[in-house]
């Protein structure tokens, strides 16, 4: 798990202005930071998981972010110390409430053109990036979701212990989901998946608004699926993205002969990020 310093920085000032001691606001995690993050997940215990005292010092550390981001209204996902993209964009919002007083504005569209543009027919397959088309299409967020069983074994994004082999995903993508990942199997093979990071899996199902815009994620009905998100993070362009590497033509290649979107490919930046939704 790899926690920005200017994360670690972040925190050691909340401590600090809590009465508590961090040691060196240095952004760096040592032994008087830890015992200052568990002081004050203690006092906050009723809101963590059951087991939180057994996690790892780095796993406290970011569930105190976490909860520092719900309690001052700001969606970190589910509290579980793990450092994903939805973490990562609640703490730089806070951050920046912090020094500017306000909430950043929306920085992205929440919805396409009203011209639509014309796809090839896969792609016709699926609504378009409209509130209502979503709903008329898949019904209201969180609704109609199957597990599907990978065709090759996923790993957690941000904790590469863990195997992941089935998630939730709405019903009306499964089939192309499953189909999509058979392709990369068979052309990329277990080692080069591995190597390529197309095995990292960042969330599928998460009922929450956009980072950075105003209305629902396209994750809310599981229809969108994020892929190692270290590496593709979401403000990184072409110039910066692993994603946008000539590596990568074929993954996009098979899920783009489904009609699945890219935001990388199609407004350079969330390269983590493919979706069943046209803009």
């Amino acid at each position: 798990m790899n926690i920005p310093r200017t994360a670690i920085t972040f925190a050691q000032k909340k401590l600090q202005a809590a009465g508590l001691d961090p040691g060196k606001i240095d952004g760096c995690l040592g032994d008087q930071t830890y015992r200052a993050v568990r002081a004050a997940l203690q006092a906050k215990a009723a809101q963590l998981p059951k087991d939180w005292q057994t996690w790892s010092g780095q796993r406290q550390a970011v569930a105190y972010l976490q909860l520092l981001c719900l309690e001052n209204g700001i969606d970190p996902g589910a509290i579980d110390g793990g450092w994903g993209p939805q973490t990562t964009y609640a703490v730089e919002s806070l951050d920046y409430r912090d020094r500017h007083g306000q909430l950043p504005k929306p920085w992205r569209d929440d919805e396409p053109a009203a011209s639509p543009v014309i796809l090839p027919a896969p792609a016709q397959r699926w609504p378009r990036q409209t509130q209502a088309e979503l709903v008329k299409f898949y019904g209201e967020p969180g609704t109609h979701q199957v597990s599907i069983n990978l065709p090759y074994p996923h790993r957690l994004a941000w904790d590469l212990e863990k195997v992941v082999n089935r998630f939730s995903c709405h019903e009306q993508v499964h089939d192309s989901l499953e189909r999509v990942l058979t392709k990369v199997l068979a052309h990329y093979g277990p080692e080069r998946i591995h190597a390529l990071h197309l095995d990292l899996w960042g969330g599928c199902l998460n009922v929450r608004k956009m980072r950075g815009g105003s209305n629902w994620s396209m994750h809310s009905w599981g229809i969108a699926i994020d892929y190692d998100p270290a590496h593709n993070q979401l403000k990184w362009g072409k110039d910066r993205a692993h994603f946008a590497r000539p590596d990568y033509a074929v993954w996009w290649q098979c899920w783009e002969e489904e009609g699945w979107l890219s935001l990388g490919r199609t407004r350079n930046y969330d390269w983590m990020h493919v979706q069943a939704a046209r803009l």
